[in-house]
């Protein structure tokens, strides 16, 4: 019988605290653009975007990263990591979980290396396809499965060939990749590799 009024105790303390603010509220992130690894001067001649455009939330569609090149991202929270999409693996070694039927898995393969902060990479980047039938395929989506090397499970300072799994329906390829920053979006841009 005692129970029960503890419990009661312990769930009027939590909300206490959540409603007097004793659990803080991450702080506001800053506006962070990606960044190419080695920086190339900007084209005068080129129009620029309008920092006020309304953000759809989706990816723009087009590439703005090269398959393989480097680009450093700072989420603007503390974390930073430099890394590249450097394929796509067709049916990758999995070594658990199964396609669903008529769908199968491919691999993004990531190479990188953090640049600061404590967080893995998984963490901080929401990874997807935008696939030939124009349809967006989420890695979150496919967290049953695990591949070998799966980028869950990659806990160090770097990268090699990690592999981010999603399922993509039979007769449907990958076109783009879209690595979106967890804690940066809308402010910090989406990384989007044509990988065709």
């Amino acid at each position: 019988m005692a129970r029960r009024p503890l419990a009661a105790a312990l769930v009027l303390a939590a909300g206490a605290l959540v409603l007097t603010g004793c659990i803080p509220e991450p702080p506001a992130i800053p506006q962070s653009p990606v960044q190419p690894a080695d920086p190339q001067p900007a084209d005068p001649a080129q129009p620029s975007e309008s920092a006020d455009a309304p953000d759809s939330g989706a990816p723009s569609g087009e590439a703005n990263v090269g398959l393989g090149e480097s680009v450093t991202v700072d989420d603007g929270a503390g974390d930073s990591w430099s890394f590249a999409i450097t394929g796509i693996e067709e049916n990758p070694p999995v070594e658990s979980g199964a396609p669903e039927s008529g769908t199968r898995f491919v691999a993004v393969l990531i190479d990188g290396e953090r640049v600061e902060g404590s967080l893995k990479f998984a963490s901080l980047f929401d990874t997807s396809i935008i696939g030939t039938d124009g349809e967006q395929y989420l890695w979150e989506d496919t967290i049953f499965a695990t591949a070998e090397n799966d980028i869950f499970f990659a806990m160090d300072e770097s990268l090699s060939g990690a592999r981010a799994l999603i399922q993509l329906p039979e007769g449907v390829d990958a076109e783009l990749v879209v690595l979106r920053s967890v804690y940066g979006h809308p402010q910090v841009e989406d990384v989007v590799v044509d990988v065709r």
